[in-house]
């Protein structure tokens, strides 16, 4: 424990009335004055937090690396009510911030689940798996949904890496349809359409109504095992799809077909 506190990392920042709010590998939620960096209030966690707050209605929101929801009063720090979702020890080092709805807390963990709570007092409103064992590979008994919840026009997205992307009914939380795709990254719904990219590389466009796919790109290309790039996004902007790589390529391309634009090498 004296190891992982001293070289914490992860975390992350909001800001909202004035204020930063910080998330910490080092155990602990802070907000700060945005115009000179005073400290207003710091309240310590349980665990390391690696993924950034959210801030909505007067509350911060954070996970913690054992799969903990916690809630604060944003004004003071005070620490609300929080939920324990199922423990995972196999997971990844990365972590999801959650989502806000009107007053519902949409929120992923390691475990694969996803929940959505009343942020004004946590009380359930439904919880959803998505996992899927695949006796072929060991990895896919790690059910992590590392990329953030999407919610848009009435409907949640998330996708897990043990092989399943769906789209929710955010006010029943019955899932739509679900497709076998595995992934850690964060969805990107715009239009009828909503896009996501696979643990392998793959960038697919698929109809936010049925399901149904409308085009996967291999970013990749014939590239395979060491050679091949981890890819990350995607963000709509400027009528582009920008993407990501662990290989230092940035490409830019056509969200209606897939088709590359431009790629940028850093």
């Amino acid at each position: 424990r004296e190891r992982r506190d001293r070289y914490g990392f992860g975390g992350g920042l909001a800001y909202a009335d004035g204020k930063v709010y910080v998330s910490s590998g080092y155990r602990f939620v802070a907000a700060l004055d945005a115009h000179n960096g005073r400290t207003v209030w710091k309240t310590a966690t349980d665990e390391p937090v690696h993924a950034a707050p959210t801030v909505s209605g007067g509350r911060v929101f954070v996970v913690s690396l054992d799969d903990q929801l916690y809630s604060f009063d944003a004004k003071t720090g005070v620490p609300g009510w929080n939920y324990q979702a199922i423990i995972e020890p196999a997971r990844m080092l990365a972590a999801s911030s959650p989502a806000i709805s009107g007053d519902a807390v949409i929120t992923t963990f390691a475990s694969g689940e996803v929940i959505a709570k009343r942020a004004e007092n946590g009380n359930d409103l439904w919880n959803q798996a998505l996992s899927r064992s695949n006796r072929n590979s060991a990895l896919s008994e790690i059910r992590d949904i590392a990329g953030r919840p999407v919610v848009y026009k009435g409907d949640v997205y998330a996708a897990s890496h043990s092989g399943v992307f769906a789209a929710i009914d955010l006010r029943t939380g019955t899932s739509r349809w679900t497709l076998p795709v595995a992934s850690f990254t964060t969805p990107w719904a715009a239009g009828d359409v909503v896009y996501i990219v696979s643990q392998t590389g793959q960038l697919v466009c698929v109809s936010r109504e049925s399901g149904g796919i409308y085009w996967i790109i291999d970013l990749n290309g014939k590239k395979t095992g060491k050679n091949a790039a981890y890819w990350f996004g995607p963000v709509l902007a400027d009528n582009r799809l920008i993407l990501t790589s662990s290989k230092g390529d940035i490409q830019a391309r056509n969200p209606k077909t897939g088709e590359l634009i431009k790629t940028l090498r850093t």
